[in-house]
């Protein structure tokens, strides 16, 4: 017996203890007093089988090369008898069981990372990676097994860039395809296969914790992982593999990068929108369905943002028209549905317009308009939605021209003004917020002085942004041109000690913290003009060469009131035909 089997022993008897410690019927005191014991008592085990060890080798560099050396030679012999005897099992299968002894030998490396470098010059690495590709699914099993081990990055703490030696070369020896490849053929009814998926998924994740700006692209260039990680969330029943497989697919995808490109190209916004539209009906049936369903709605966060050919894919996927329903049927993924609409619709005037054209307005609005009261538990999910919800009215503002646009400034109208009455009442809350805080910072911190920049996170983690956003949308509705409209906004303010004063000083710190990025200048100019809009003056008279949202450009009111008309007589020749019905109706 070496050090090796006995230390497998070990790890195998304390994996059957933590498979069991559920215990229901004793108290938290009698629970910590038996795993005492328990852990005493295996303790006891493990020390009387070193005790008994005959022999213990130490794994050093000699027993490194004897191994290596019996190894090389154990695949030679296996791949000879299987040529010479193919259909005869029997005359290979021993040599099989050497090569995945050996194997198991192996794993000592992983506990000696100082012989990484003997390891690689050696030239362990290339027969170690062939193995994957073995007709055996257990040999490849085990090879899975021993590079899940090699690739942990406690490994890295502890070897002063050995590890990182260790890893590139694995990259180098094609271990990623070589992987990727033999997920395809493993087979998750069998237990031991099941275990080799997740095994080479925490592979998968181990290099994007050791190199997470690198080895999301190279996971996902000239390898088919993208397309199995897709196809294994569509598969079956919810398992614990389909919700590893959601994890890793939501780590390639965001940062960005080669990684959603290369998922765009494949489609992979489609298969997304089938995997989470069996989610319209039903809701997850546990936590860790939970987390599921908020991987994959994450990932078409990840793809979609501010990607226009992707949004556009998405678009066809009919993705904008599932996260409508899903938003109206209010179940588990509301929250989720305004998150991926609110990304879907940035920048894009064409989703913008076929939002309104898939009726998508009442379903905003309706989510829009929700009120109820909220634990301080929940109260970040409920500004998360706000901030979804307002950020996506704003880029419809921004974005809709004619009709369209009349459809959504109408809806700032209808029913006494009622939605002029909700953003005046999250513009209140947010300023309180702030005001609160602003309160206890300075009793908490009497006589200091704050970083500016240090302040301006501060408060944006307050809900800044959410102000930001409601100015915003009270400046659009009242540089409109509709008298109407900004006589309800200055009238709701002032019953709340405010007043548009108030909105333009917002806007000016929006604007006065923009980059000075593609982005950052648009936003630049609309705030220039809206603000101007607001003091009466022309926002043609601005000296800036800017971009200026087609919402806020001096309206031809001539055509507004034409487009009126048009609404006016149609709803009226309804009213009539509806009219001359009943009357029929009435006379048969």
């Amino acid at each position: 017996m070496n050090i090796d089997s006995i230390l497998k022993d070990a790890k195998s008897m304390i994996e059957r203890k933590s498979g069991k410690s559920e215990v229901t019927d004793m108290d938290a005191g009698s629970r910590k007093r038996k795993r005492e014991g328990d852990d005493a008592h295996e303790k006891e085990k493990i020390m009387k089988m070193l005790e008994e060890a005959d022999e213990i080798e130490d794994f050093d560099a000699a027993r490194l090369r004897t191994l290596l050396s019996t190894f090389t030679k154990a695949i030679e012999k296996n791949v000879e008898r299987r040529m010479k005897f193919p259909d005869e099992p029997n005359k290979f299968m021993d040599s099989e069981v050497k090569v995945n002894t050996l194997l198991q030998e192996l794993h000592g490396l992983a506990a000696n990372p100082e012989l990484f470098p003997e390891f690689i010059r050696l030239k362990g690495i290339p027969p170690m990676i062939g193995l994957l590709s073995h007709e055996n699914t257990d040999i490849a099993i085990e090879v899975v097994d021993l590079l899940k081990e090699l690739t942990e990055p406690e490994i890295a703490n502890e070897s002063e860039g050995l590890y990182d030696l260790l890893v590139d070369e694995l990259v180098k020896n094609d271990m990623i395809k070589s992987l990727v490849i033999n997920l395809e053929r493993l087979d998750e009814k069998e237990d031991e296969d099941k275990q080799a998926v997740h095994n080479t998924l925490g592979i998968f994740e181990n290099l994007m914790e050791y190199a997470p700006e690198v080895a999301p692209t190279k996971l996902t260039a000239d390898t088919k992982l993208l397309d199995w990680l897709l196809k294994r969330l569509r598969r079956g029943l919810f398992d614990e593999n389909q919700l590893y497989a959601s994890e890793i697919l939501s780590m390639l995808l965001i940062r960005g990068g080669p990684p959603v490109i290369i998922l765009g190209e494949k489609g992979g916004l489609k298969k997304l929108v089938r995997c989470v539209a069996g989610y319209r009906k039903k809701d997850p049936a546990s936590l860790d369905e939970v987390e599921l369903v908020e991987n994959m709605f994450n990932c078409m966060c990840s793809t979609l943002d501010r990607n226009k050919k992707n949004q556009m894919a998405f678009a066809q996927a009919d993705g904008l028209q599932l996260m409508v329903t899903m938003i109206r049927k209010k179940r588990y993924t509301q929250a989720a549905a305004l998150k991926v609409l609110n990304y879907s619709i940035t920048d894009s005037v064409a989703n913008c317009e076929k939002l309104i054209d898939s009726s998508g307005l009442k379903a905003v609005f309706k989510a829009f308009m929700q009120r109820g009261k909220i634990s301080k538990k929940h109260r970040k999910e409920l500004e998360a939605n706000e901030e979804h919800i307002l950020h996506c009215i704003v880029q419809l503002f921004l974005h809709l021209s004619d009709v369209r646009y009349l459809r959504l400034l109408n809806k700032f109208q209808e029913n006494g003004f009622e939605k002029i009455e909700r953003l005046v009442e999250l513009h209140e809350k947010y300023f309180r917020y702030l005001e609160d805080q602003e309160l206890a910072w300075k009793r908490d911190h009497p006589g200091k002085v704050e970083d500016p920049d240090v302040r301006y996170h501060r408060r944006l983690e307050g809900g800044l942004y959410c102000l930001q956003l409601c100015a915003l949308l009270l400046a659009l509705i009242s540089s409109a041109g509709e008298k109407t409209i900004i006589d309800r906004v200055i009238q709701l303010l002032s019953q709340q000690d405010s007043s548009l004063k108030d909105v333009q000083e917002t806007l000016e710190e929006y604007h006065n913290s923009l980059a000075d990025d593609k982005s950052g200048k648009k936003m630049k100019g609309i705030l220039n003009n809206v603000l101007q809009i607001l003091e009466g003056k022309d926002p043609e008279d601005n000296d800036e060469k800017v971009v200026v949202a087609p919402t806020i450009v001096k309206v031809e009111e001539k055509k507004i009131k034409t487009e009126k008309v048009k609404i006016e007589k149609t709803e009226e020749k309804v009213k009539t035909e509806k009219k001359e019905a009943e009357e029929d109706m009435g006379a048969l």
